[in-house]
């Protein structure tokens, strides 16, 4: 079979983002092409975007067989995943709930303790004379009720 290469140029045409960019000119180094191998593209699997390298470099039948490809590894990532994402949700549920319950607590604390102190500004006075007029409403029936039994 064919030796098949890639350059350095025609990746760096597809104006990858700057990490990517450091990524491809550390593994290409001095090199103007390198040879594309399944073991190579595996083992560089976890440090480039095989993803957009895709989009930019297959066309027609080749790109969707390699989108059915990376559709079925999906599938299997996710089934084999989904266990550890359930316990990992149910785990953290409990932290997540008090987390939002303290923040959405403190906000509401703060908002109203304000508002409150705005309101007993604005009410005291007639507070004072509500408090006053009930105190003397009280002495005076008391009295009042009092001289009857006296």
């Amino acid at each position: 079979m064919k030796t098949v290469y890639i350059s350095y140029q025609s990746i760096k045409d597809l104006r990858p983002c700057a990490d990517q960019l450091c990524t491809v000119r550390k593994l290409f180094g001095k090199r103007k092409r390198m040879a594309v191998t399944i073991g190579r593209a595996v083992a560089l699997s976890s440090q480039f975007d095989f993803n957009w390298l895709a989009q930019g470099t297959l066309t027609g039948s080749a790109l969707q067989a390699y989108n059915a490809a990376r559709a079925q590894a999906l599938q299997a990532y996710s089934a084999a995943t989904a266990q550890a994402q359930q316990a990992y949700y149910a785990a953290t549920a409990q932290a997540q709930q008090a987390y939002y319950a303290a923040t959405a607590r403190q906000a509401y604390d703060a908002a109203t303790a304000q508002a409150l102190q705005a309101y007993d500004a604005a009410t005291a006075q007639a507070l004072q004379a509500y408090d006053a007029a009930r105190a003397q409403a009280w002495a005076q029936q008391y009295i009042r009720q009092q001289g009857r039994t006296a």
